[in-house]
This record gives structure tokens, C-alpha cells and sequence, in this order.
């Protein structure tokens, strides 16, 4: 009878900083949500043949919310009564509260009219649109927006569900008291999970890294074969990819498992990469269809069927890890198709319907692997996921076509295949294109490979967390969000959380995004204009009339504005403070040209080119021709608040 298995990866990166603070709560968020769907479903059913990978980074995050070590903002709002939240708060719950499925808002009818009620609105504007009961409803809500498919075994929360408005203190307390929890439920059901029969913890490298990248860029030539492969900057790092496989399997046996496989980030896999696994006691890696026929040479899946080379176990010539590739086709349907089913139950039975006519092709000891993420369909699906997951469990029950078995399983009853070759690769496209190979995503991994040679790969799990590979699936224009500027951010903190436990100075590049997002932003040039008197004050009107000013946003507290003007080879700079506020230094400056990007400490990098007084005057030096791109920091606080400035230097002289 054909084998079946089920691996469902379960990964969130690193956004929790060394000094403790949450960037971004979707470890929280769904853990109230779809992981507890997920968990709930399979401890429901007893369905066996199941594999959790669970990503090191992912139980740690999990781990600090229920050691109450991390420090997240959302959750420090939500835990504020209405009435009492400062305006920082208030723009923490509104920042959040509306990133949400057009699924969780049509649940909640009082949800929607809230979202409509800030959609479009900057900042401090929105804030003043709400009141406190307002803000009480959306915290409560955003909780039950989450919580939503699992209300049906979370009775404490089905009440607050059902009255849907105006809700009270007690309401809050209790919604969040709830949400708090989450976390350390969840890893007390994993640990359930791995004491039951016919189910498989399996792990990841430590942060979630691309390995074949990380040992060495040159692998992308031969990814892209026999087609022209993309401009990839030289890194090599095996020391590094070793690293990550080892504290991603000592960080799992720390919770208790005992890994035999991986699921490689991303899928992505190199014969270089499949043997480092192998010296570090991997037993089994997984990954997807595209990338056996690649190395076979030919194509799987077609108007006849799915080829027969993909139901069974294989091994390289060298040894190592054994190798299973998943149905991309099954797999799919899970994470992409069956959402668009009114009834997730008549998913699941299609679903059934199409496993049972695959194992009917294939032979007793063939294996279907169906592996996708663990949380990404379930907010999809119209009833969140629960319902096709009973349903599902209660179809292949009663199947007599097939078995489940995890992977465990079919190492212990199988013999590999010898596959003669292995195409590095990932899930997506067989290809490394979604980390490597355009503009950011390559100037990200300059930056990498520059700070390391500082030395910042001394720096333990900040060094470690800044080579995920989240942070490149964001850069480029292949995957775009609007908190793609956050993701930037974090990359960079990173590396200099890294530099600072390495015991040297972080560069000022990192102040800089590695986005290319940019502002175009006129800037007076003349050569005839009297220069600028650096003094930190306002000699004179003239100086600073022939300039281009920026207002610093609304919501800045310690910038004011910024005035750029030109003259033939020098950039001047006036930058003033907020009202009240202390002068604004010491100042960060970037400045990137093409083939360059420089950095600045003002005032004392620019000894005698830069003036602290009530405001900053500074004279940067302009290199000469091409493209400038400008920004500014202070406080934490930027001038373009994405990306950098652009800069067109438009002549002002008279002729």
C-alpha cells in the first residue's frame, strides 16, 4: 500500500533584537491563530504520517513570549486599557490591528467599520479618529481575528465572539490574558505532538539560511544551467553553514527532540550543502519536485501522469542524507487551491479524491510527500482551515489506498535509489532567483560578506539571524509588502547587534536601507551663490534661500527639517530640530554613488566641515558625476523615512 506524508513547515525569522524588543508580532499573532489550528486538528484526528518542522528560530521567539522575555510592543498595547494608551501605543495597535485577510474582517462586523474607519489615514490623523471605545473594540478584536477558526475548542473566547461590540475592560483583560498564553501552549502541544504515535519533529538550519548561498555564491552558475545565470557577488561562508545546521539541531534536542531529518530552507539544496547535512548527523532532507527533475533531466509531471521517480527514496553517490521530493502538484492544492472552495469540507474531499487516484498508479512501496508551510493557507480558507483538516482526517482514515508513514518511517523500510546528480536549487523555479541575483538582493549580500570581514560573524545568533533568508525574499521587487522597510531594518540590526557582541564598531553603512527605494528630490546647484557660513545658526536669509527644504513627517519627534543646496563639488546640509527638541547629533549621513556608498558621524567625522549649534550645518563632499543618492538619521529617526533621496541637481544660475 502507497505511503503517505504530510510535512507542514513551521518557520517565523528573527524579530526579536538583542535588546529584547519584538519588531513585528506575527509569532504571537499566529500562534493565536493558524499553528493552534493546525495542532488542534492533528491532536483531534490522531491522523499519523505527519511531520512538524519546527525552525529553531521559530521555538526560541515562541520560547522568550512565554519566559515573558520578549518585549512586544503590540502585545504591551493590548495590555494597556484603552483610556490609558500613550500615543506611541496607540499607533502600535492601529499599525497592527488593520494587516489583516479580507477573511478576518468579514467575520467581524464591528472589525470592518473600524478598518474603513483609519484605511487611507496617515499616523497622528488616524489616532485622533478613535475613541477609547473604539480602541477597546480593536483590541479585542484583533485577538478574536486570529482566534476566530479555533473558537469552536476555545470556549472562554466564543462569548466575546458572539457579542461582537462594545466591549468592556473585563473583555480586554481576559481577550489578552488568552493571547499571552498562546505561546507556551503551543510548545507545550508540540511536545504532545512528539510523544504520539505516527508523528515526526523534524528541524531547520538555526535562522532559516539558504546553505547552498552560504557555502558559496559560485553555485548560482550552475543553478541557472544551461541558461545565462544572473550577476551574483562572491561570498563563501561553510564555516557559517555549518554553524547554522549545528545550533538549529542542538537548539531542537534543547526542546526536547531528537531530529533525524531537515527541511532545508526554502527547499533549497546543493550537493555541497546535502553533505555538510550529512557530517552533522542529518538522516533525511526533503525538498520539491522541480529540483529531482532537474537533475534527472526530464519533467515529471505532465498530461500523463506524475513519473514514478518521485514516489521513491533517493541517496548520491557519495552517501549522505537520504532524499525525498514532494508532489508539487498535491502540495499545491493545500496551499493555494483548496481556499477557493466555499465549503473547505468538499476541499478536503477533492483533495482525498486526488490522493487516492495518484496511489492508485503506484506500487506498494512508493511514498507521496505533500510538504508546504505549516500557517500561510489556513487564513485563506473560509473557515480557516479546521473544518478541511477534520474532513481531510477523516477521508484518509478510512482510505484503504493508502498508508501514512512518516519520513522516519520510510527510512527505516526503504532503499534509496542512487541519483548520479543533484541540481542545486530551490522550491521556487529550481533556482536560487528569490535571494540572490537582483540589484538589493545582491547588494544585501555585499553587505553581508563586508561586515563580515569585520569580524561580525563572531557575534553568535545576531550573526546568525541576519543570514535568514527572509530578509532577501523581501528585498527585490518579486515579493512586495508594505513592511518591506521594517524587513530592512531588521536585516541591519542585525549585523549590528553582530558587530556589538563581536566587540567591534558597527559601520556606518548600516545606518543606510539596502532597499533601492528612493525619492527623487531637487537640488539647487550654483556656483555664483554666496557659500554657506558653517556656524550651527542663521547668519543670514541668503545662505540657506537658494535650497531645497524637507519637512520631517508629523510624527517625528526629534527631526524638524533639512535644507540641501549645491555648489560645484560640494553638498551643503542644514538640518534643524523639532521645536523643544535637542540639536539634532550626532547625525548619520549616507551617501551612495554607483560603485560607492559612504557614511558619515557628524559632526565628528566631518572635522571642520560640520557645525553643531541650534541646528547642524555640514559640507559634504559631491563627487563628480553620476547619480547621488542621499539620507539622513537621527534618533532613530530618518529623512527620507524610506528608502534614500534621490538627487537632481538642477542648475540656478542665470545665463
Amino acid at each position: 500500500m502507497p505511503k503517505l506524508t504530510f510535512l507542514w513547515h513551521l518557520h517565523q525569522p528573527q524579530y526579536r533584537t538583542a535588546d529584547g524588543v519584538v519588531h513585528a508580532p506575527w509569532v504571537l499573532l499566529h500562534a493565536a491563530g493558524e499553528y493552534l489550528t493546525l495542532v488542534h486538528a492533528l491532536a483531534a484526528s490522531h491522523l499519523s504520517g505527519q511531520v512538524l518542522n519546527l525552525t529553531p528560530v521559530f521555538l526560541d521567539q515562541l520560547a522568550a513570549y512565554r519566559d515573558g522575555t520578549a518585549r512586544d510592543p503590540l502585545l504591551e498595547a493590548l495590555a494597556t486599557p484603552a483610556r490609558d494608551l500613550a500615543p506611541a501605543a496607540k499607533r502600535e495597535l492601529l499599525r497592527w490591528g488593520f494587516l489583516l485577510h479580507a477573511n478576518q474582517l468579514r467575520r467581524f462586523p464591528r472589525l470592518a467599520e473600524l478598518a474603513a474607519t483609519g484605511a487611507g489615514r496617515p499616523g497622528e490623523e488616524i489616532a485622533r479618529r478613535f475613541t477609547a471605545q473604539d480602541l477597546n473594540d480593536l483590541q479585542v478584536l484583533l485577538v478574536l481575528a486570529y482566534a476566530a477558526p479555533n473558537l469552536s475548542w476555545e470556549p472562554e473566547l466564543a462569548d466575546l465572539a458572539a457579542k461582537g461590540t462594545g466591549f468592556g475592560e473585563s473583555a480586554r483583560r481576559r481577550a489578552v490574558a488568552w493571547l499571552t498564553a498562546c505561546p507556551g501552549r503551543l510548545l507545550d502541544a508540540y511536545r504532545r505532538l512528539a510523544a504520539a504515535d505516527g508523528i515526526e519533529i523534524a528541524t531547520s538550519p538555526w535562522a532559516h539560511p539558504i546553505i547552498p548561498l552560504l557555502i558559496d555564491t559560485r553555485v548560482v552558475a550552475e543553478s541557472w544551467a544551461p541558461h545565462p545565470a544572473p550577476a551574483a557577488p562572491a561570498f563563501a561562508a561553510p564555516d557559517d553553514a555549518a554553524a547554522q545546521i549545528r545550533a538549529g539541531l542542538e537548539t531542537a534536542r534543547s526542546f526536547g527532540y531528537a531530529p533525524s531529518g531537515c527541511w532545508p530552507p526554502e527547499g533549497s539544496v546543493s550537493e555541497a550543502a546535502v553533505a555538510l547535512y550529512g557530517v552533522h548527523g542529518v538522516r533525511w532532507l526533503a525538498t520539491d519536485e522541480g529540483i529531482l527533475a532537474a537533475s534527472l533531466g526530464r519533467n515529471l509531471s505532465g498530461e500523463t501522469g506524475v513519473g514514478h521517480e518521485l514516489f521513491q527514496a533517493w541517496r548520491l553517490p557519495g552517501g549522505g542524507p537520504t532524499l525525498f521530493f514532494r508532489h508539487r502538484g498535491l502540495s499545491d492544492f493545500v496551499g493555494f487551491q483548496a481556499a477557493r472552495f466555499p465549503d473547505e469540507a468538499d476541499a478536503a474531499r477533492e483533495f482525498a479524491g486526488h490522493l487516492r487516484r495518484t496511489a492508485a498508479h503506484l506500487g506498494s512501496d512508493a511514498g507521496i510527500v505533500i510538504a508546504l508551510d505549516g500557517e500561510n493557507p489556513w487564513t485563506s480558507y473560509p473557515q480557516g482551515g479546521a473544518r478541511f483538516l477534520a474532513t481531510l482526517a477523516h477521508e484518509i482514515g478510512r482510505s484503504s489506498q493508502l498508508r501514512p508513514a512518516t519520513l522516519a518511517q520510510r527510512l527505516r523500510e526503504e532503499t534509496p535509489a542512487t541519483l548520479p546528480r543533484l541540481h542545486p536549487g530551490s522550491w521556487i523555479g529550481g533556482t536560487f532567483a528569490t535571494w540572490i541575483g537582483h540589484e538589493e538582493k545582491n547588494r544585501a549580500w555585499e553587505t553581508l560578506a563586508r561586515v563580515r570581514s569585520l569580524g561580525a560573524s563572531r557575534g553568535g545568533r545576531a550573526w546568525l539571524a541576519a543570514e535568514g533568508s527572509d530578509w532577501w525574499w523581501w528585498f527585490g521587487d518579486d515579493n512586495p509588502t508594505l513592511l518591506a522597510p521594517l524587513y530592512d531594518e531588521l536585516f541591519r540590526a542585525h549585523l549590528r547587534d553582530a558587530c556589538v557582541a563581536a566587540g567591534i564598531t558597527p559601520p556606518m553603512e548600516l545606518a543606510a536601507p539596502v532597499r533601492a527605494a528612493s525619492t527623487r528630490l531637487a537640488v539647487p546647484l550654483s556656483r555664483t551663490w554666496p557659500s554657506p557660513v558653517l556656524d550651527g545658526r542663521t547668519s543670514s536669509f541668503f545662505e540657506w534661500s537658494v535650497a531645497t527644504w524637507v519637512e520631517a513627517p508629523a510624527t517625528a519627534r526629534r527631526l524638524g527639517r533639512a535644507a540641501l543646496r549645491a555648489d560645484a563639488d560640494t553638498l551643503w546640509l542644514r538640518v534643524e530640530s523639532r521645536a523643544g527638541a535637542a540639536p539634532p547629533a550626532p547625525l548619520v549621513v549616507t551617501m551612495v554613488t554607483p560603485g560607492s556608498r559612504a557614511g558619515w558621524r557628524l559632526p565628528e567625522e566631518l572635522p571642520g566641515r560640520c557645525v553643531v549649534g541650534r541646528v547642524l550645518e555640514a559640507a559634504l563632499p559631491l563627487p563628480s558625476g553620476g547619480e547621488v543618492m542621499l539620507g539622513i538619521e537621527c534618533d532613530g529617526e530618518r529623512l527620507p523615512a524610506e528608502g534614500l533621496w534621490r538627487l537632481d541637481l538642477v542648475e540656478v544660475d542665470e545665463q
